[in-house]
């Protein structure tokens, strides 16, 4: 009877926690003390609304840790799901995405839009046409790729940074973790710093003025040198009166000045290593530039600069924020009229030889970005008609001058841009679109566009190169004199080994038409796209061994501007999938040729190269150093 009693009373409610008040959205902003009154005091002392902040929803923090590592899993999974067919049939080898075998077969059934390039008429034409491409994830981040080479690329780094652990995949994911300044092009610790390279002596500053007229002018010709040489003597003497543009100049001078020194080269003039001489006076450009505000003021010595920054930054700095850099750079010459000739809109001789001369560099700096970036070729607008410069030397070009330019005939200080150039021209005059995509074995041209090119196998690109050839021996006939040595000696070779670089992929490629899962294609490495791919980057780093073989040392630096440092560790990387044969016997003279020319490369204590090493002892071991 008691039990059902004690039922039928109605259960004591638990009396409620006390609800804690939490300070105002006013005084959390301020970050002040609140008294968690409504209004609280501090919002009635500043006459404004007391808003009581409201609680973040339990567990939000740990959910989007969560999520992460979801889509990470995710991520491994799809990677893997490439991998799992090819296991198989390799009697349970263990095989990496984008080694052979790995990714074709995917990138063949799977979906994807069609390459596309759209060309400067084209777009004018028919401004709705769009390239095609795809999204991916590229160091935490969503990236356009349209380049089928650097995407295979980025399938293979991207695999290896997934099978590193957790804190150095973070590392090596999160710029504000990332101390390199090879990376990251700036000083670890830039408080500690406080170097400003314009105190060097009067010694040290023309020294290194004469290193840049020696080494870097002749290949990037922006200034005036006549015009610019009595200010930079001046600025030796009297460092405390220079305008802040010149300034900045000059520190971008600086800095591609000791990059053009060796090692010992650099302790010999500066007294200090190379290394640390390019952290200073990078971070005094910074802060240069930083004083300049260039987004808003901006003239032509300030473009001076920002070409040479950009210069620099080539292997220094994350592609893709370059590439970002570049086209902020790509605005403020199109803010400036840059992109239109000077003849055109009523400018002296003079200035529109230097716009040209900014304008070309520019473009020449813009397609490089582009194509590390992963596309297939510069985004630059179609509405621009800026001429080429003019066959001439600093000498005959008088400020203030009236008289048109005249064009030399025969060899100048413009000869090696000017071949560069040229060869810009043809490419935007004859687009190649499909041309790495024919080199990799077809995987990445649509049914639709090989219809397109049926009929047309290899021989149009071979008809292409030739056309190239024939231009560029014109021009090394108007613009170069081997027999003169130093530069115009490395501008007779641009023809030669962009060709044979050219002759050579195209020798080996497989047409796109063609079907590409026959039985001859494949082999114990892999399809033959994948063997397509790992070819192409043999042939390109043979050519860049034949470019540091065949130029004077005093240029090399350019030269190792342009290395593909991701890209060399994919092709090292796959040798180790390759069977015994010429292909991987050329592929390891290269090797040992880029390690004689990047002795930084012997630096184990820097983690990629680390990895490389363990590549090349894998590699040597399990069959592909014969």
């Amino acid at each position: 009877m008691a039990s059902e009693t004690s039922a039928s009373q109605p259960s004591t409610p638990a009396p409620d926690k006390p609800r804690t008040v939490l300070a105002c959205v006013f005084c959390h902003q301020r970050k002040i003390k609140c008294d968690r009154k409504s209004p609280c005091a501090n919002c009635i002392k500043s006459d404004q609304p007391c808003v009581p902040s409201t609680r973040a929803p339990p567990g939000a923090g740990r959910r989007r840790v969560v999520k992460d590592l979801l889509d990470r899993l995710h991520q491994c999974e799809s990677l893997l799901s490439q991998v799992a067919p090819h296991d198989a049939e390799r009697g349970g080898r263990p095989v990496y995405p984008g080694t052979p075998g790995s990714t074709t077969a995917a990138a063949a059934s799977a979906p994807s839009p069609a390459m596309s390039w759209v060309s400067y008429e084209e777009a004018r034409k028919q401004p709705s046409s769009r390239p095609g491409g795809k999204i991916v994830c590229d160091e935490g981040r969503a990236t356009f790729m349209e380049s089928p080479l650097r995407g295979n690329v980025l399938d293979h780094l991207q695999f290896s940074k997934l099978s590193l652990d957790d804190k150095d995949n973070e590392r090596s994911t999160n710029p504000s973790a990332s101390c390199s300044t090879s990376e990251r092009g700036e000083p670890a610790h830039q408080k500690s710093m406080d170097f400003d390279l314009l105190a060097l002596g009067p010694v040290e500053v023309l020294r290194l003025w004469q290193v840049f007229l020696e080494r870097v002018n002749p290949m990037v010709k922006i200034v005036h040198v006549p015009s610019l040489e009595p200010l930079v003597f001046e600025a030796a003497t009297d460092r405390f009166n220079l305008s802040p543009d010149f300034e900045a100049l000059l520190c971008s001078i600086n800095v591609v000045a000791i990059m053009a020194l060796s090692d010992a080269e650099a302790v010999q003039m500066l007294n200090v290593e190379k290394s640390k001489a390019l952290r200073n006076s990078m971070f005094a450009l910074k802060k240069a530039l930083a004083k300049l505000d260039f987004m808003r003021r901006y003239n032509i010595t300030i473009l001076q600069c920002l070409v040479l920054y950009l210069v620099s930054l080539q292997g220094q700095f994350d592609r893709h924020a370059a590439w970002i850099l570049t086209g902020t750079l790509v605005r403020i010459a199109q803010r400036m009229g840059l992109h239109r000739d000077g003849e055109f809109i009523g400018l002296s001789p003079f200035e529109t030889e230097i716009r040209r001369r900014i304008w070309w560099q520019i473009i020449m700096l813009e397609t490089k970005y582009a194509i590390l970036a992963g596309f297939c070729d510069t985004l630059l607008p179609p509405n621009w008609d800026t001429k080429l410069p003019s066959n001439v030397n600093d000498v005959d070009l008088l400020p203030g001058s009236s008289e048109p330019v005249k064009s030399r005939e025969g060899a100048t200080e413009m000869a090696f841009c000017l071949m560069l150039y040229e060869s810009r021209v043809f490419f935007c005059e004859n687009p190649a679109p499909d041309f790495e995509a024919v080199i990799l074995g077809g995987g990445t041209v649509s049914t639709e566009r090989s219809k397109r090119f049926a009929g047309q196998p290899l021989e149009k690109y071979r008809q292409l190169v030739d056309q190239y050839e024939e231009r560029l021996v014109a021009a090394e006939r108007r613009y170069t004199n081997a027999s003169a040595g130093g530069i115009h000696l490395i501008a007779s070779k641009i023809r030669s080994l962009t060709a044979q670089r050219m002759r050579d992929m195209i020798l080996h490629a497989r047409e796109p038409w063609d079907d590409i899962d026959n039985a001859d294609a494949g082999s114990s490495s892999g399809s033959g796209s994948q063997q397509s791919f790992f070819r192409a980057w043999v042939i390109s780093f043979e050519s860049d061994v034949n470019w540091y073989d065949a130029i004077d040392e005093r240029f090399t630096w350019y030269l190792k501007l342009h290395f593909q440092a991701d890209a060399f560790s994919v092709m090292i990387e796959l040798l180790q999938w390759q069977p015994v044969g010429t292909l991987v016997d050329r592929a390891w003279r290269a090797v040992d040729r880029l390690y004689h020319h990047h002795r930084e490369l012997y630096d184990v204590g820097k983690r990629e190269n680390l990895q490389r090493a363990e590549n090349l002892l894998a590699g040597w071991g399990g069959g592909g150093g014969g």
